[in-house]
């Protein structure tokens, strides 16, 4: 078993790194190895949008930089956390870059899943997934599309299991190891 953080933050954020560090430490309780990457860090190139991951090298990037590297890594966790700080209800910039160059993770084709059109899966398994984002005080709208993102980009990913949850940076250490247990519960010891 093993995992992948993607580490949104940008380089002044401060509860981020204690996230990744209390997760890690979790997961390897339980034997769980993995890595987390920390973005801000990262020569990662936007996409283009030419969709050639599609048709051309089907799966890998035509952009040969560490977006290729982060698409592998994804598809190869059996639990994937994206950590970010919210960002008008999204993924910061740094995440959302990562994220789009994984296109190819997935077929250009369609067929219907839960009542809706999604592309086909491109690999027989993916990832439970997670996605902690962080604001620095309550916002009832910004948490309700943030939620709504990560249950739509969990469909769209074909996550056996998916959690989301918020941190405040005025949550107290407790807190934040409580809120951490509770999505690791949800997703399981186990990719079924």
């Amino acid at each position: 078993m093993s995992y992948l953080i993607l580490n949104g933050m940008q380089s002044n954020d401060s509860i981020i790194p204690k996230i990744n560090k209390f997760i890690a430490e979790k997961l390897q309780e339980h034997d769980i190895k993995g890595e987390i990457l920390n973005l801000h860090e990262k020569d990662i190139k936007p996409c283009l949008g030419c969709f050639k991951c599609w048709v051309e090298t089907p799966g890998i990037c035509i952009i040969d930089d560490f977006g290729r590297e982060v698409a592998e890594k994804m598809i190869q966790s059996d639990y994937l956390f994206y950590i970010t700080p919210i960002k008008y209800g999204g993924y910061s910039s740094e995440l959302k870059k990562a994220l789009d160059r994984s296109i190819g993770l997935l077929m250009p084709f369609f067929r219907i899943f839960h009542d809706e059109i999604h592309h086909e899966t491109r690999y027989d398994k993916y990832p439970n997934f997670s996605v902690i984002g962080t604001l620095d005080e309550p916002n009832k709208e910004q948490e309700e599309i943030f939620t709504n993102l990560v249950k739509r980009n969990s469909l769209n990913n074909f996550a056996p299991k998916f959690t989301s949850q918020i941190i405040y940076t005025s949550d107290d250490e407790q807190t934040i190891k409580t809120k951490i247990d509770n999505s690791l519960r949800i997703m399981g010891e186990e990719n079924d």
